[in-house]
């Protein structure tokens, strides 16, 4: 008997290209594009503007004078685009998964600076993980939070610093602060004067594993509070010795046993010999 083709060829191919011959004149290229995360990159110069639609609802706008970094929350059936300058060839690539119900220029931070953006945004802020004892438990990681906020030009971010191992114990990561948000640094792993796991951030943060069942490392919330529309994933608390599984995945991942090193943003460092530190906080922003 025949057999069919298991395969499915994926019906949204990684990247499209177009050619802007002349400048500051309106094309409108049908062509549609699945929900994700996409990098539009172009060579040429110039400011380029395209406007994503669904039929005849415009979807969202991405506009800049450098690379773009642009959520689309859901499918588009075509977009509509224009630089001020001739002869541009832009690159839409599709980077990554979806990561929010909300489209927009979505703008990641990872160092402590003036935000200089303006207009009515959606914000997600992580703070730093916990580090890890030396031989004993793991760091929290950090807390998850955000909401709408108001960009104003000139707002100061303070990313939190994961936590460093010090004499045994490890630290508590700081927090990440943006507007009137906070997200809190994770606790830290300590071994004297008693063995306590490391404890997640507040709000939403993931704790570390302890060595009693059914303690096991945990991960942060996905969502930050009060913020549904928004998923940009998790971050996890460190493992111990008993528990070495990792927790946390999209944002950053908790540190395991014995390969105790955290990655990402926010996360907790694992058990081991000697400690290690959490990794940093992130803010991410969608325009």
């Amino acid at each position: 008997m025949p057999f069919t083709d298991p395969f499915v060829a994926n019906p949204y191919p990684y990247s499209f290209a177009q050619t802007l011959t002349l400048a500051n004149t309106l094309y409108d290229v049908p062509q549609v594009l699945a929900p994700g995360v996409y990098t539009i990159s172009w060579s040429g110069g110039g400011t380029l503007t395209i406007d994503f639609y669904n039929g005849t609802t415009l979807v969202g706008t991405a506009s800049g004078t450098s690379s773009i970094t642009f959520n689309l929350a859901q499918s588009i059936t075509n977009y509509k685009m224009w630089n001020t300058v001739s002869a541009v060839s832009v690159i839409i690539a599709l980077s990554a998964l979806q990561v929010a119900s909300v489209s927009g220029t979505l703008y990641t931070f990872t160092t402590s600076q003036t935000i200089t953006l303006t207009g009515d945004a959606y914000c997600v802020l992580v703070g730093g993980g916990g580090a890890s004892s030396n031989g004993g438990y793991g760091g929290g990681s950090g807390g998850i939070t955000g909401g709408r906020i108001l960009l104003t030009g000139s707002l100061v971010l303070t990313i939190g610093q994961g936590g460093t191992p010090t004499a045994g114990n490890g630290n508590s990561g700081t927090a990440t602060t943006f507007g009137s948000f906070t997200a809190g640094g994770g606790g830290g792993g300590q071994s004297t004067p008693s063995a306590v796991k490391g404890i997640g951030g507040t709000p939403n943060g993931g704790n570390a594993a302890d060595g009693t069942a059914p303690a096991q490392s945990s991960a942060s919330a996905a969502i930050a509070s009060g913020l549904t529309v928004m998923t940009m994933g998790q971050t996890g608390g460190g493992a111990s010795a008993s528990f070495p599984a990792v927790a946390g995945s999209g944002i950053g991942q908790g540190g395991g046993y014995p390969a105790n090193t955290p990655s990402g943003y926010g996360a907790g460092a694992g058990a081991g010999s000697p400690g290690l530190s959490g990794t940093n906080g992130v803010l991410y922003i969608i325009l």
